[in-house]
C-alpha cells in the first residue's frame, strides 16, 4: 500500500480521487490548498502526489516548483491533473506524468501505478534538475 498525497482544491474532485486511490488499495491523505499540500508532504512519509494544475487560490506550477525546491519533498513523482484546454506544457517540466480531467479512473490508476513501479527500480532518480526560472517583476 502507498500513502498518496491529493492537493486539490474542488472537494467534489479531491474525493473522487480519494475514492479511486482507496479502492485500489492505497491510504490517501487530502489537501484543499497547494500550502496545505506542501505542509503534508514536508510532515509525512509520502509515496506520490496527485496534484491540481489550475486552482483558483493556489498555482499548481508554484505548488510543484516549490515541492520540487525543497529536499524534503524533491524527490516524491509528482502526477499533475490539468483540465482540458489547460496548457500542462510548464507543469510537463516539473511533473512525473500527466492526467487531463476529465479523466477515467482507470487512467488515473495506470499514472500513479506507473510512477510508483518506477520508484521500485534502482536507477529511477527523480528528475530534481530543475530548469531555470525567470520571473518579471
Amino acid at each position: 500500500m502507498a500513502t498518496i498525497l491529493v492537493i486539490e482544491e474542488e472537494e467534489v474532485i479531491r474525493g473522487l480521487v480519494k475514492v479511486i486511490l482507496e479502492n485500489a488499495g492505497h491510504r490517501v491523505l487530502m489537501a484543499g490548498s497547494g500550502e496545505a499540500g506542501v505542509q503534508l508532504a514536508a510532515r509525512n512519509v509520502i509515496d506520490a502526489i496527485v496534484l491540481d494544475c489550475m486552482g483558483r487560490v493556489s498555482n499548481g506550477v508554484g505548488t510543484l516548483k516549490r515541492l520540487r525546491g525543497d529536499a524534503w519533498t524533491a524527490h516524491i513523482p509528482v502526477i499533475a491533473m490539468c483540465g482540458l484546454g489547460q496548457s500542462g506544457a510548464e507543469v510537463g517540466l516539473w511533473a512525473n506524468g500527466l492526467v487531463v480531467k476529465p479523466f477515467r479512473p482507470a487512467q488515473l490508476l495506470l499514472r500513479v501505478q506507473a510512477v510508483l513501479e518506477a520508484r521500485k527500480h534502482p536507477e529511477w532518480q527523480p528528475e530534481i534538475a530543475l530548469p531555470t526560472v525567470t520571473q518579471a517583476c
